[in-house]
């Protein structure tokens, strides 16, 4: 019978691949640093720059002036001797009208000769040019307007001596057509324009007034062909007062109800002026009438003008609102406040009654003779010294004041702040707060991740 030999296993000694061991090493280690990120308070820092911030609301008006639209009281061809915009005084010749036209002849021949003169050439060139950099391909209202502004140019500077030279002719006896002359019976401001709107007032200005702001019903007078009796052919405009009429929200009424002038912008040209404020309730839509006596020959041919109103503005460092925080500090009059000594002019603090030994203050913040100190420095009812009397006082008057945490040193410093303006995100604070921060500080956007003298890493 043959031998068996039985053989004892034995199990080998578990050695880890080494470059297993590796792997494992730096995936545990970048979990921790993954895990450590997360779990870490995040803090955000904001550069402090200087800007000016405003709410601007732009609004298309309604213009309501004291316009007279005068007819003729014939048929015939009229000839004007006043240029649009222009200014006519009372009892003086508008225009003229005969039957046959032959007026129209005559004036030709002693029409001024100075439309080309340099002056002239130089004032239609700045009408091209505005009109080139403010025009809109897609208005025709507004290349409608500038033909009409280039001959009304025209116009006026081609017939700039006319009716005096018409008036030579008259009294020589060389016109022998007969014909009328319209006179003005008051003075004002001409016009050629008319919509249909120049009855309207300040009071009967409804919604329904702005449902033809995108297609307005402007028709030019001045025309060569013969016209029927009973036909406008020109108006006055009797006043320089004049109004925009604007359509406003609850939130604008808010912030302007208290006002009794504001400053608007006609936005096609940039004009500003301050406008006095009337306000108005039709139905369910509310209105402010905006007046001037300012520009009005200017915006005369236009009815619905877009402006905008200048409501807050201010100028100072920007911060967001999540930077702010609220600290209550100790009041300390300015009398009671020293420096350390001869050599040590910038270092201020107090002298401490119960010890005698000066207090530096750091931190602090200067308004109105009294500066605002850390109440862990100074704390109420410490009783401080006045340097040159002797006389103490007790530290009793605390504030709280708003601030940020500036990070400029590294570390979290608390500076007061005042506010000049705000809107939703951001906060206009004034630079000239003594204490406070300056143009290109460093603060925390979020200062409930961190708390005061935490150094920044």
């Amino acid at each position: 019978m043959a031998s068996s030999k039985i053989v004892k296993l034995t199990k080998k000694p578990f050695r880890p691949h080494v470059a297993t061991l590796i792997t494992l090493v730096i995936l545990i280690y970048v979990v921790f640093i993954f895990v450590t990120y997360v779990s870490k308070k995040h803090v955000s820092i904001y550069e402090v720059n200087k800007t000016k911030i405003s709410d601007n609301s732009s609004i298309t008006g309604v213009a309501v002036r004291d316009e007279t639209v005068y007819r003729t009281k014939q048929d015939g061809f009229i000839n004007f001797f006043h240029a649009d915009t222009s200014k006519v005084a009372k009892n003086e010749v508008i225009y003229t009208i005969d039957s046959n036209n032959e007026i129209s002849e005559l004036l030709k021949k002693v029409e001024s000769k100075e439309v080309s003169n340099i002056n002239n050439i130089a004032n239609m060139r700045e009408l091209i040019d505005d009109y080139y950099n403010d025009q809109k391909p897609s208005s025709y209202d507004d290349i409608s307007s500038f033909k009409y502004e280039l001959e009304n140019m025209v116009f006026e500077q081609s017939r700039s001596n006319l009716y005096s030279d018409f008036n030579k002719m008259m009294k020589s006896g060389s016109i022998k057509s007969e014909f009328t002359k319209v006179k003005t019976n008051k003075s004002g401001i001409v016009s050629y324009s008319i919509d249909g709107m120049e009855d309207l007032t300040v009071e009967s200005v409804s919604s329904e007034t702005f449902e033809s702001v995108a297609a307005p019903n402007k028709n030019q007078l001045r025309s060569s062909e013969k016209v029927e009796k009973g036909t406008a052919v020109y108006k006055l405009v009797n006043s320089q007062r004049w109004s925009i009429v604007i359509p406003i929200t609850e939130e604008i009424y808010n912030s302007i109800k208290d006002k009794k002038s504001i400053r608007v912008t006609i936005k096609k040209d940039g004009v500003s002026f301050n406008a006095s404020t009337e306000f108005l309730i039709h139905g369910d839509a509310r209105f402010v009438s905006l007046s001037t006596s300012r520009f009005m020959g200017k915006y005369l041919n236009d009815r619905y003008i877009d402006v905008q109103l200048n409501l807050n503005a201010a100028d100072g460092l920007k911060i967001p609102k999540t930077s702010i925080i609220t600290k209550e500090l100790s009041v300390i009059p300015e009398q009671y406040i020293t420096t350390a000594g001869d050599n040590d002019f910038d270092s201020k603090g107090v002298i401490l009654a119960s010890t005698g030994k000066f207090t530096k203050i750091s931190n602090y913040s200067v308004d109105d003779g009294k500066y605002y100190v850390e109440k862990s420095l100074i704390a109420p009812g410490e009783n401080i010294l006045n340097p040159k009397t002797a006389n103490s006082y007790t530290v009793s008057e605390t504030i709280k004041v708003k601030g940020v945490y500036c990070v400029n040193s590294g570390y979290c410093q608390f500076k007061k702040i005042e506010s000049v303006y705000e809107n939703n995100e951001y906060i206009i604070i004034s630079e000239n707060t003594k204490g406070g921060i300056a143009n290109f500080d460093h603060i925390v956007v979020n200062p409930d991740q961190i708390s005061e003298n935490d150094f920044i890493q």
